[in-house]
């Protein structure tokens, strides 16, 4: 018994001392008093805590993670910082956010309100089997505007837009910051979706107490041939055991031979892609494309990219949207 303590006792130790432990306080900039119960997580992972009655907050990650902390907290300005390298934050303060009125629109909107939240639903969740069921819980709190002008649609939130997805078993904690979908008519007189940008931060939460195996398997299904199934591999060398194969326009390549990689510390990886647009193949039925405007890129150990809009993806990873999305410390479970 006494082995076993030990053993035990050195395995936590172990685990507590490779932890990667952030600590600050949140407090009102104004007041200057602590703000109890403020939000503090790693955007895009399941990675958050909440402040206590003196604003403290510790937040750990078993790896070293760039992704941005996010501090948010009801009626104050959210707050997105980088502790990246860092195991202190000090004291950090939120400003109280105003209401406005809504800006004063000299041209008219011309579509109603139902076509424009068919239009964001579909982009913003996506049009997969995992998006069917998928619903954003607070609509009314989405605003919407389209310009005929520019020919763009708009997306304003407010509030956290919050998505329940009974596919993946997720609710999703979304803070909307842009979201465009713009049109353009090809040489025919069609018109068509020309582009679709959103950006924002996001927690995810479990939907059930306990994960169910429903959600287990459907996991697993959307991991493997995603963005960050692919960063991953990329990251480690490994896109031929994880079965993904590179194509220069039609002609397969050796999977390294048009990307440059290289470790910094025991977490971090340094890419360049020496060709601007690369074609890649999953597991011989997933078609995609990966184009890259600035290099070069980095690759965090959970696998999220950085800087994240210089790389762009095409086709099947494309068009994953919202629906599809997993967090970023997601591990497929055997």
């Amino acid at each position: 018994m006494k082995t076993s303590f030990f053993f035990l006792f050195a395995l936590l130790f172990l685990q507590a001392f490779t932890q990667n432990t952030v600590t600050g306080y949140i407090l009102d900039e104004v007041s200057k008093e602590p703000l109890q119960g403020a939000s503090v997580f790693y955007d895009g992972t399941t990675i958050g805590v909440v402040t206590n009655t003196d604003g403290y907050f510790s937040i750990s990650t078993e790896k070293n993670i760039t992704a941005s902390l996010v501090i948010t907290y009801f009626g104050f300005k959210n707050k997105v910082v980088s502790a990246v390298g860092k195991t202190s934050l000090g004291t950090i303060y939120l400003q109280e956010a105003v209401e406005q009125l809504n800006e004063v629109i000299l041209e008219p909107d011309t579509w109603s309100r139902e076509k424009k939240l068919r239009i964001f639903r579909n982009q913003f969740l996506g049009s997969t089997l995992p998006a069917l069921k998928c619903k954003i819980l607070n609509e009314d709190d989405v605003r919407l505007y389209y310009s005929k002008k520019e020919d763009v649609l708009y997306a304003f939130a407010s509030k956290p837009i919050l998505v329940q997805n009974k596919f993946l078993g997720y609710v999703l904690e979304y803070h909307l910051q842009d979201f465009e979908v713009r049109y353009k008519t090809n040489i025919n007189g069609f018109r068509l979706t020309g582009s679709v940008f959103y950006a924002g931060t996001a927690l995810f939460k479990e939907l059930n107490s306990k994960v169910k195996q429903r959600y287990i398997k459907n996991r697993k299904i959307t991991y493997f041939g995603s963005t960050l199934h692919f960063m991953r591999a990329l990251s480690t060398k490994k896109l031929t055991e994880e079965n993904f194969r590179i194509f220069k326009e039609s002609l397969e390549v050796d999977p390294y031979a048009y990307y440059n990689v290289e470790k910094i510390g025991d977490d971090n990886t340094k890419v360049e892609q020496t060709l601007e647009r690369l074609n890649v193949l999953y597991n011989r039925w997933s078609n995609s494309f990966v184009v890259v405007t600035q290099n070069p890129f980095y690759i965090d150990a959970y696998g999220n990219h950085s800087p994240v809009d210089v790389v762009l993806f095409g086709g099947d990873m494309g068009l994953l949207r919202i629906a599809n999305t997993l967090p970023l410390n997601y591990e497929p479970v055997n």
